[in-house]
């Protein structure tokens, strides 16, 4: 019991986690961490060695003609996806959350596909020439926003339904405040982490009247018994569909690409299908949103409501 205690703090909410992470890489990551955890490995040390696999994957991409190479990045990919599990299941698990190992968290997963990127760049350039280099820029701002957009999904999820402290939403404004208090590494990590959140809040992924109605209703009316699962029941089927936009398709995508000799193609599935999919998801989710508002503005003046939600 209590290891299955200590897996549903460590795991991320299996509800909307996306497929192959609940059940292929989160099962390895949880039966290393568990290690881990007795050997008293910190958290930013997994962060790194998957850094370090990401970077081996990127120089066997480099060699993309010979499928074997192709292969080897794949599995090294694979490796990083395990240690990327592992680092916050560890964190989760030993209690050692913190903002700067979220800050290297991020800063380990996407520095991992910007190496990724540069070297298909330079694989292809003797043939592409500058194309290489446009695409390989173009796609890597796709993929921040994309990724940071998902991110910022499954965590206010999190938060909302579920009560997790650590995923609360922090507005660029409020964390640029607490900016003035930190001091070496905590300050410059804070500033990267603020550009990070800006990207989050400026592509349409934060809904800051939502938000501020959904604080309300915690004090007006049994919001965790109400607005929490009505929460769920908008926002759940969307949030998985988000997770298409989540890192393991686009290792995949890599993989197929480069084993058939066609890692441009990989760019350009990241700026046309994924880029489409995306615009189309964030159409979703404003309308649910403005949905959700509506039912909670009714909610908290006391009118009938959730009927009103169905329209």
């Amino acid at each position: 019991m209590q290891g299955t205690t200590e897996a549903r703090r460590a795991w991320r909410t299996p509800e909307i986690e996306e497929p192959t992470n609940r059940y292929f890489i989160h099962p390895l990551s949880w039966a290393l961490v568990q290690r881990l955890a007795r050997w008293g490995v910190h958290p930013n040390t997994v962060s790194l060695v998957g850094l370090a696999l990401g970077a081996g994957a990127a120089v066997a991409y480099y060699h993309y003609p010979l499928w074997w190479a192709c292969v080897l990045g794949f599995l090294l990919m694979i490796g990083w996806h395990v240690m990327d599990g592992a680092d916050g299941q560890l964190a989760r698990l030993t209690g050692r959350t913190s903002e700067i190992g979220k800050v290297l968290d991020g800063l380990c997963d996407h520095g991992t596909f910007v190496l990724i990127y540069i070297s298909l760049a330079l694989a292809t350039y003797p043939s592409a020439g500058w194309i290489a280099w446009a695409l390989a820029v173009l796609a890597g701002v796709s993929h921040i926003v994309q990724a940071s957009t998902y991110e910022f999904q499954r965590q206010s999820y999190d938060y909302w339904v579920h009560n997790k402290q650590n995923a609360r939403p922090v507005t660029p404004e409020v964390f640029r405040a607490t900016l003035a208090e930190k001091r070496g590494l905590a300050r410059w990590m804070g500033q990267l982490y603020l550009v990070y959140l800006r990207v989050q809040y400026g592509v349409g992924a934060a809904d800051l009247e939502l938000m501020g109605l959904l604080e309300e209703a915690r004090e007006k009316f049994a919001y965790p018994e109400k607005a929490r699962q009505m929460y769920r029941y908008v926002h759940r089927p969307l949030v998985r569909r988000w997770a298409i936009m989540s890192s393991n398709y686009r290792t995949l995508a890599i993989f197929i690409a480069c084993l058939y000799g066609k890692p441009l193609a990989f760019f350009v599935f990241e700026l046309v299908v994924l880029n489409l999919i995306f615009l189309l998801l964030v159409v979703q989710l404003r309308i649910r949103n403005r949905r959700f508002r509506l039912w909670l503005r009714r909610h908290l003046e006391g009118k009938p409501a959730d009927a009103w939600l169905q329209r």
